[in-house]
Order: C-alpha cells, then structure tokens, then sequence
C-alpha cells in the first residue's frame, strides 16, 4: 500500500528540497510522482538536457526511502519546440493556429511533435531505468485531455486513416452514406475533416473522425509504453489518463491490455460529498481503467483542493482515500504537496498552503499514509472476481453527443446510473468492451449502448446463448459501426435475441429539437405531457424519465408494464435464448428502477448482494473476512452488524452496530 504525493521540485529552490522530504518522510509517505509538465526543466533547449538538479532530487528520495513514479513528462511541448515546428501548434474548429498559451496546445499526432517527445522519453527512460529510487514510469500526464487539432495536417493524416480502414473510395462512400445529400466523394483526397467552425457534418464522418483522433492517442500512447519496455523492461508503467473526457478522450478499452502494465487515474471526486454524480463518476473511472485487468489501480493524483476551494470537509479527504480503497486502489498521491506560487493551478490548494507551512490537510493525510500500513496486512489491495460486468462504449458517447435532439438523455449519466444501481448492492462489477469480452459474467448490463457493431451483437449474443444475463436498456443498439441507423428491428442486431421490436417512442415532456426545422423558431415549452408508472410484480414506481420506448414482445414475456400511457405497452421484457436470458428495459438507465430490477434477478443468478448499509454508506467484505465500511455522507450512519466486533482504526468495541459520524470510515474486525 502506498500513499504520497504529487511534487514539482522544479517549482522551488533546492534549498527547500530537503525540508519538503523530510516532512514527506515524517508523514510516512512511501512514494511521490515527479517530473510531469516539466519538459523544458530537463531540455531547455534542443539537445541540451540537464539532469544535474533532478539526480540531487532522486537521490534525496532514495536516502528518505521514498519510491518514484517518474512521469515522461511530454505535454506540454516546450516553447522552443513550437517555435521550431509551429505545425504542432493546435488548429481550431476554425482553421486557426493557436498559440501555446497553455498546457496541452499541441497536435500530438504531429509527426515532428512525436520525434522530439519519443526522442526524449527514450533519454529520460535511460538515464533513471537503473536508479534505485525508482519505481515506475508515467506514460505522460491526462492524455485525451485538451481538444484535437484540426489543422491541414490533421487533416491529411485523417485521409491516410481512412485509406487504411476503407480500402477503396466506393466502401468509404458506402460506410458514409455520400449519396445523401449530393456529398459523394472522388477520392480519397476529397476528405475533409468533418467540423468547420460550429458546423458539424454528417454522423458517420463525425463517429470516424473521433476514431481516428482516438486511435492517435492510442498509438502514441503505446509509443511511450514500448520505450519503456524496451530500454526499462523491469519497471513498471502507468498513466494518468482522461479517456473519459467528452470534449476529446479516446477509446481505452480498445487497447488497453496491450499498453497498460499498472492501471492510473487522478482521483477527483470533487470537494462537496453531497454531489453523488461526481462522486459515483470518480469511482466509475477506476473500475474502467481497469477493466478486466484484475490489477490493483494508483490514484496518480488525489484530490486536496480545486480552483480557488481550500478543501473538502475535514475526513472528507480521508474517507476519499478509503472509497478509493473499496475500489481496488493500491495508492493515493495527492494532487499537491505545495500550493503552486503562481501558474496555471497557483489556486488549487495541495497539503502545504502557498507559504510552504503544513496545514490540517497535511496531518489528515499523514494519517491516511499511516492507516495505510496497518491495511497491508489485511488482504488489500482488494482482489476481486467480479459477477457482473457493465459494458461502455467510447463510441456510443461520441454519437450520443453528437445528436442531442434525439439523444436527449447523454450517455454518460446512462452509463452512472446503472452503475449506481450495482453500487447501492454494495456488490463489484468490471466495466467491459463487447468486442472484447474476456471473462465469465452471470450479469451483463447494456446500458444506452447506441452503437451495436457486428462484433458487439455477437458478443452479445454468444453471452446469452451460453447462460448469461444481459439486461439493456432503452436508447441501446439503434445504429450501425458506421453510425447509421438500422434498417431492420430494433434493438439492431438482437432483435431475436430480446425477442421484441422497438419502434415507436415517446418523450414525456413537449420536444423542441436544436435544428431548426422550417425556418421557424420553437419555443422550449417545458410541458409535461405525461409521467408514465410502471407496475414490477407488486410495486409500482413512477421513474423520472423523459423518454420511453414502446415495445412490441414477440417472443418475449412481458416483465412489467406502463400502467398510465396510452398502450400500456411493456416497460421490461424477458426473452429466453439459448440457455440464457435477454431482458430489455425500455427507459433509460435509472439507477431507482434497475435497483429494483436487479435485485429481483440477484437471487436466481446466483449473486449474493453485498453488505447491507443506509444510503450512501459503502462496504465490502474483505478476503480476511473483516468489514471495511466508508460513510461517503456528512451525516451519522448506523451499520447493522450480526456479532460482536472491534473497529481496527478507532479500536472501539462494538455489540451489535457500528455507528459511523460524517465521513467517518472503519475497518470491522470479528
């Protein structure tokens, strides 16, 4: 187990070094991330790289016995490099070159931006592959964070992608559908990129065009992991990456057992609890960076402050960290030691305040990093062999978001809310891409999976077939890999293996879409024009929806029903196929009614649902057989337990419950 934090050496004079790491080394810190955004610290200019000052910094972690994870530190590009190659500078959606005036200004696809930044990580990977104090390499910080660049460059490379992917000109204006609206194509040089200013072009260009800014990141990406391996095969490797981004992002899942050795996230719940999207978002991103990896994951960065917010509520930070825990993290570095000084974050307040004097922060995770040892002994990081699996699709984000008129309820949240209903179970899940379905699941959850792709239906199908679950819900499978709608019955591809149609729908509340269709303005009205309830056996439960599918079961059971829209029409379908079943629900993810759902199903799937806590409590059992217990809440919590039992980190005794005050976190013992 491993807690520490994020230090900029860099940043202050060297003087300072020591009395920086002693505090670190008196906190019980085991490990720091150095070296990120800090190009022109090691190569100020071309060539020329000195070293000297950060050989004195690893050597001074060393003697604390303070272990590194050494960041390749290639975004942002420094100044001199963008003079040099002013083509590396990020184009607008408008065809405008953009100065570098922050971090991550650069086209990282840029061939000339990719010499300079692998010739560097390659110096920087041989100079410290051997160095004692070393423990791992970042492969570059927030890759999928920033925005792409859309110049002439881009463009052409765009060309060559599609060349690859298509072949011929005839299969490209087949996949973009170009006979639509007098758009076909000549060549393979007719391309352009799909977004000129605020216009965006066609939804098939669009999905392709974020293909292929996803698969750069990849590629680069993976250019760093083989140096890495290459000159330093005994060292770990990890990232901090923003996959998940909606403004660019790339599509992880795709390639991420070939490139990630150590599973890495900044952890950045936000400092207010109360807001449980983020919060559940936070610990969404951990289990998709993992994956199916069965590896434990490091919060590279770890929330202490935010833009001009001091921090959470006091324990708020410490119970972070546990949450982080429940989530198989194997380390918190927190995002930072020192108040930066001035610069793009001098208002994002880390553990020791601008003046360079600890505050309460830094003794709340001293403690954190103390606790920490006692855990090491207590079956964590947490090993799990999840039962249900949620698969997520980079692609379905990107069409969803791209045609909000129809996708009105974005794919993100979808996505939050069937994991929230999984986290209420107190139960664990692997987050998945169905064209790569590795492991054996008894539940899988298809939530708002727009885009069903040949490979995805059949991995689907072959689930079910074989004994699985799979339950999907409304908005999922309605087009193609090339983002054109189905031309058969919906859901697209499965339409026998959830044995129903989906044609028709509803919005609950009056529709205004974002075009303008006919010339005429359109008032958003905000009538609620109905609000449908649903009957599930005996309970009834009114969702907050704005947007239904009306279903047709053919050979499918109906499961529960609207019971005060015009049809009646079913609400959730169940479909035998093969020796499995295929349930399809036809609203949106709502995290209230798959709870409901779900544990109706838990029984006979064989899944046990976690422990049982009030609302907003998170626990799971641990391989030792103790309880870890986290109240993500600011108020009191009480935790039923069956048995006498001691609290490991208050050592309190308990009878027969365990009370746990605002942010209060414990660790039961029997």
């Amino acid at each position: 187990m491993y807690a520490g934090a994020n230090y900029h050496p860099h940043d202050w004079p060297k003087e300072r070094w020591t009395q920086d790491i002693e505090w670190m080394r008196a906190a019980s810190f085991n490990i720091v991330r150095l070296g990120h955004l800090c190009w022109d610290s090691f190569e100020p200019s071309e060539g020329n790289f000195t070293f000297e000052w950060f050989d004195e910094v690893m050597d001074l972690f060393h003697e604390a016995g303070i272990q590194v994870v050494l960041d390749i530190a290639t975004r942002p590009a420094p100044t001199w490099l963008h003079k040099k190659y002013p083509a590396i500078d990020r184009t607008d959606t408008n065809g405008i070159r953009m100065e570098a005036q922050t971090r991550y200004m650069e086209d990282i696809g840029h061939p000339a931006f990719q010499e300079y930044a692998y010739k560097f990580a390659e110096t920087l990977v041989c100079k410290y592959r051997n160095h004692p104090a070393l423990y791992a390499f970042g492969l570059c910080n927030e890759l999928g964070s920033g925005a792409p660049s859309y110049s002439r460059e881009a463009r052409d490379r765009f060309e060559a992608w599609l060349k690859d992917k298509y072949g011929t000109v005839d299969r490209l204006n087949r996949a973009w559908t170009t006979q639509r609206w007098s758009r076909k194509l000549s060549s393979f040089h007719d391309v352009v990129l799909p977004v000129s200013g605020q216009i965006h072009g066609a939804p098939e260009r669009v999905l392709d065009m974020w293909r292929f800014y996803s698969d750069e990141v990849l590629a680069y990406m993976q250019g760093l992991s083989r140096i890495v391996r290459q000159f330093a095969p005994e060292a770990r490797e990890s990232t901090n990456h923003w996959s998940e981004n909606p403004g660019y992002g790339f599509d992880y899942l795709k390639q991420y057992e070939e490139i990630i050795d150590l599973p890495g996230i900044g952890f950045y719940p936000g400092t207010n609890p109360e807001d449980r999207r983020a919060l559940t978002a936070a610990c969404f991103f951990m289990d998709h960076r993992i994956g199916e990896l069965d590896q434990p994951i490091w919060c590279l960065e770890f929330q202490t402050g935010d833009f001009g917010g001091y921090a959470s509520p006091r324990l708020a930070m410490r119970m972070y960290a546990y949450l982080s825990l429940v989530h198989r993290a194997q380390a918190v570095c927190a995002w930072t030691w020192r108040t930066m000084l001035g610069g793009e974050e001098q208002y994002v307040f880390g553990l020791v305040d601008h003046d360079g004097t600890p505050g309460w922060k830094y003794e709340e995770f001293k403690q954190i990093a103390e606790e920490f040892k006692l855990l090491q002994e207590r079956g964590l990081p947490r090993q799990t062999s999840p039962q249900i699996a949620i698969a997520y699709s980079y692609e379905s984000l990107k069409v969803m978001d791209g045609n909000r008129s129809y996708y009105k309820t974005d794919y993100t949240r979808q996505v939050l809310e069937a994991y929230e209903a999984i986290e209420r179970a107190n139960l664990d899940c692997n987050i998945v891409n169905l064209r790569s379905l590795r492991k054996d699941y008894k539940l899988l959850i298809v939530p708002g999976h727009a885009v069903m792709d040949t490979a995805s239906a059949a991995a689907i199908r072959t689930f079910v077939e074989a004994g699985g679950t799979a339950v999907m819900t409304a908005y999922s499978a309605k087009v193609n890999e090339h983002n054109r709608v189905f031309d058969t019955p919906m859901p697209g591809g499965l339409s026998d293996v959830f044995g129903i149609r989906s044609g028709a729908f509803m919005r609950t509340r009056s529709h205004t879409p974002s075009e303008n269709a006919g010339g005429l303005e359109k008032t958003e009205l905000h009538l609620e024009r109905e609000k449908p309830a649903i009957l599930l056996g005996e309970q009834e439960c009114q969702p907050e929806i704005s947007y239904y599918e009306i279903l047709e079961a053919r050979t499918a059971e109906t499961v529960a029903s609207f019971t005060n829209t015009l049809e009646k029409s079913p609400a959730v379908t169940r479909n035998r196929y093969g020796k499995g079943e295929a349930i399809y629900v036809a609203i949106p993810a709502d995290a209230d009614f798959l709870s409901l759902l779900l544990d109706r199903l838990y029984p006979a799937l064989g899944i046990q649902k976690g422990p049982v806590t009030p609302s907003g409590v998170v626990a799971r059992s641990l391989e030792d057989g103790s309880l870890l217990c986290v109240n993500t809440t600011g108020i009191e919590q009480t935790i039923q337990l069956d048995r006498e039992a001691s609290g490991l980190l208050s050592g309190s005794r308990f009878a027969d419950s365990l009370t746990l005050g605002a942010y209060e976190v414990e660790l039961v013992t029997y």
